[in-house]
């Protein structure tokens, strides 16, 4: 067989190889992209605000909780005989006794038969209670034997219990600062001047006394005179 014929066959084998390799190499990149794991859908890139626009309603909730709450609520200044005396927040339907145990109960030199621990209690009012022997007992309408009940036209008690009469006279020796407060002449810091005299000296012996507290004269005094008594 001529020489040039042999070359041609042998170059058309080979082309047939190389054919059938460029086969093979296609089929599997051809499988290769059949098989291969997908991308994620394009919506799972996309931020969502569940969470956070939950977490807006959930703290929106509880500030209005919040409110809510601190609408049910009181402060009261707890002072006198009492463990802890200080400003406490209490619940709007607190009574004398929640406010004397908010402030770690009373001390061992309390009066508390002249203050009705059951009176109701209102916001910003200041719950005195005294030491023995600084409210004479023997002046006040009571205690009496059984149930007392409210005086009217008193304060409730959220002090002394009895320092304001049916007739509006105020027991300077038991009074509140509310009680003080509304006596003619009288404002809140001279209220405190007449409670802060009597808690450092003692119960007043006469009315007269009155003259010995800051911020009263001769004229305040006789303004007031008809309405105050020990």
């Amino acid at each position: 067989m001529p020489r040039p014929l042999i070359d041609f066959i042998h170059w058309i084998g080979f082309s047939r190889i190389l054919a059938s390799a460029f086969g093979v190499v296609v089929m599997v990149v051809g499988v290769w992209w059949v098989v291969r794991v997908p991308p994620p859908p394009p919506e799972s890139s996309i931020p969502f605000a569940t969470t956070s626009v939950a977490s807006n309603l959930i703290a929106s909730n509880t500030d209005a909780s919040s409110a809510i709450s601190s609408s049910a609520n009181i402060t009261v200044h707890v002072s006198g005989e009492v463990v802890k005396p200080g400003v406490y927040v209490l619940l709007a339907t607190a009574r004398v006794i929640d406010a004397l145990q908010a402030a770690g109960g009373a001390t061992a030199t309390a009066d508390l038969v002249v203050v009705n621990l059951a009176a109701p209690l209102v916001d910003a009012a200041q719950v005195f209670f005294p030491r023995i022997g600084s409210t004479p007992r023997v002046t006040l309408p009571r205690p009496h034997a059984g149930v007392n009940l409210p005086i009217a036209g008193g304060s409730g008690g959220a002090a002394g219990g009895g320092a304001t009469s049916a007739a509006g006279i105020v027991d300077i020796n038991s009074a509140t600062l509310l009680d003080l407060d509304a006596l003619p002449g009288v404002g809140p810091s001279t209220a405190q001047a007449i409670i802060d005299y009597r808690i450092t000296n003692g119960p007043y012996a006469s009315v007269d006394d009155l003259l010995n507290v800051r911020g009263i004269g001769p004229s305040k005094l006789a303004a007031m005179r008809a309405r105050v008594r020990v």
